[in-house]
């Protein structure tokens, strides 16, 4: 038998024990930024993908799961969002699904690593879809935890586009208790914030303790979940609402305010929106047994065992 001449990326899945061999087709990027290594590939079965310091960060495949996922359900929770800050989201996608909204009259993006921000704008357009152009649009390159410190600013919705808290990366702070209390500081009345919580197949005490700083900070957190093909994970978020359940929007109000956006979804919708909040009784069940709130002197990281 004659091995196939591809070049592979060995992905370790969040851990030691478990990994994934990407088919690469061709290498789009490949560099170091200030703050991580950059891979921009094809692969041979999620598309053009981001990676950062060897994980999978975004795919051609499914990047409209996570991204739709990640913003509509907070969007639809506020009655009517204008001014949205993202944390994040260098590719542009996150800001591509807010600018949807007429409503919405001020974005601030915050990323820390302006040199990815470049090269995803470069290398991969089809991801923001012109959401840098928009005059609505505002990109600071800075420090996520110390713009919301600084900044005098509030706002509607505040959407966490962030990369996982590993171990020694400025993502570990964005996830405490004190920070959450910092960004509903930040926030009107009425006021939604949602974050990203890592994986429920890798690391389900992660996104139990990111639920439970959500909780001390907000009081109303919603935890859900949606389907990640190319993560190999259910992935898991956090609502935080200062107004209104996301589980109370009624599904009418949903269908008609999809129908007022710019551009059409691909998996989000008022069926879809129910059906996240809907953990199963064995991820419930596990989640609620994890006590530990995430703080500055004590953070979470992923993966996280008990």
């Amino acid at each position: 038998m004659v091995e196939p001449k591809w070049r592979y990326i060995l992905e370790w899945m969040r851990m030691p024990f478990e990994g994934h061999l990407h088919g690469v087709r061709r290498t789009i990027y490949s560099g170091r930024t200030r703050f991580q290594q950059v891979d921009i590939v094809e692969t041979y079965s999620f598309g053009k993908c981001l990676f950062l310091d060897g994980i999978l960060q975004s795919s051609e495949y499914d990047e409209r799961v996570y991204h739709e996922c990640l913003v509509h359900p907070a969007m639809m929770t506020h009655p009517g969002p204008r001014r949205v800050l993202i944390i994040g989201g260098g590719e542009g996608a996150t800001a591509r699904e807010v600018l949807r909204y007429p409503t919405v009259e001020r974005v601030v993006m915050v990323d820390i690593d302006g040199e990815l921000v470049e090269l995803c704008r470069r290398y991969m357009p089809e991801w923001s879809e012109g959401a840098f152009e928009d005059p609505r649009l505002e990109l600071v390159i800075e420090d996520g935890r110390k713009y919301v410190e600084s900044t005098g600013e509030l706002f509607d919705v505040v959407i966490l586009d962030l990369t996982d808290p590993v171990p020694g990366t400025p993502s570990v702070f964005l996830y405490t208790k004190e920070f959450y209390e910092l960004v509903r500081r930040r926030l009107s009345p009425g006021g939604v914030m949602v974050t990203q919580a890592t994986s429920l197949r890798y690391s389900l005490d992660s996104f139990a303790r990111i639920r439970n700083a959500v909780a001390a900070a907000f009081g109303l957190a919603r935890p859900y979940m949606a389907p990640m093909v190319s993560f190999m994970s259910w992935w898991g978020f956090v609502m935080g609402s200062l107004g209104r359940d996301p589980l109370s929007v009624p599904p009418e109000e949903i269908g008609s305010r999809l129908a007022s956006l710019r551009g059409r979804l691909a998996f989000y919708d008022e069926e879809v929106h129910r059906y996240l909040f809907r953990l199963p009784s064995f991820v419930r069940e596990q989640a609620d047994r994890v006590r530990e709130v995430p703080t500055d002197a004590n953070p979470t990281y992923f993966p996280a065992y008990s």
